[in-house]
């Protein structure tokens, strides 16, 4: 049997349709971690490239906050890899849903989230930390497990992103060192 030139035109613009539709899915699938869902860090690094150019070319501020889970290593090694992502991508939730929807959220590493803020006042940044600490708190605390974080609060002013990032992260350890769960800037 033959298939008529109208059929096969048809089948080949499904085909078509298919692959582009397979084509956006996996460019997704390459910017998002598996996990949360959130930004990976190869995507959020390109995100905060365009907002720091954006920013500089707006006379915008862009505040950056980094969250991290203090020694996830031992979280796991303690309840195990299965409940350290549980908390992971309950923590991913809490964020998500309290910041803005201009804000951009993104997994860092593994017990850790960056958060870029676009538009935000040089003070903000520590406000938005303590709002976003009670949300992670209240949404854990059903587990029964007290994790303790680390919080980073860094404006941008100009500098290079790598250093920005070294900035923000050695605030963050601060905040372990120096009082838990306090927001260094």
């Amino acid at each position: 049997m033959e298939l008529s030139k109208d059929v096969l035109l048809k089948e080949i613009q499904d085909l078509r349709d298919e692959n582009k539709r397979l084509r956006k899915q996996m460019e997704e699938l390459n910017t998002r971690d598996r996990l949360t869902g959130l930004l990976n860090r190869g995507a959020l690094y390109e995100r905060l490239e365009y907002e720091a150019v954006r920013t500089a070319r707006g006379q915008s501020y862009l505040s950056l906050l980094l969250i991290r889970i203090s020694d996830f290593k031992a979280l796991v090694e303690e309840h195990g890899r299965d409940t350290a992502d549980v908390l992971v991508k309950l923590m991913s939730q809490a964020i998500s849903e309290s910041v803005r929807s201009v804000d951009i959220v993104g997994r860092y590493e593994d017990g850790g989230f960056l958060l870029l803020l676009p538009d935000v006042q040089p003070n903000k940044g520590a406000i938005v930390s303590e709002r976003l600490k009670k949300a992670i708190d209240k949404q854990i605390s059903p587990m029964g497990i007290r994790i303790k974080y680390s919080v980073g609060v860094r404006l941008y002013k100009g500098e290079p992103i790598n250093e920005l990032l070294s900035e923000i992260e050695k605030l963050a350890a601060s905040s372990e060192v120096e009082g838990i769960g306090r927001a260094h800037r």
